[in-house]
């Protein structure tokens, strides 16, 4: 079995299927609770605006959103910042600029490769039979 660090309080805990030590998940639902109640209320808001409202941190927020926590319907009104570029979003991890601008990317690197490959005449041999 393993053993790890909570990423909420740092205390060591039996690894398990939340990522967090017992306490510190009862607590992260008691924080989903309040953040949904909010939502409901007042509609759309930002990652800033629900921390003033609720108390519960930002980290915890982003956290939760990242991990799937707040995925009930009318909950996917957050704004939270890119992970490249830093604008707000309300969905995935990347604002659509960033993920075409690293699909790019990724293709470029792999046609690079093949191409090399084939420049260098490295070929695949089968042996006869």
């Amino acid at each position: 079995m393993n053993v790890k660090n909570c990423p909420g309080c740092g205390k060591l805990f039996m690894e398990n299927p939340s990522g967090m030590c017992p306490e510190c998940y009862a607590q992260e639902e008691v924080y989903e609770h309040k953040i949904g109640e909010f939502l409901r209320e007042f509609g759309k808001a930002s990652i800033e605006r629900i921390h003033e409202a609720t108390g519960v941190s930002e980290k915890i927020i982003l956290r939760m959103l990242k991990s799937g926590r707040l995925q009930a319907e009318g909950l996917n009104m957050i704004g939270y910042p890119c992970d490249m570029c830093g604008i707000s979003i309300f969905e995935g991890r990347l604002c659509s600029k960033c993920g075409s601008n690293f699909t790019k990317q990724v293709k470029t690197v792999y046609s690079d490769k093949n191409s090399t490959d084939a420049q260098r005449g490295v070929r695949m041999y089968t042996k006869d039979k």
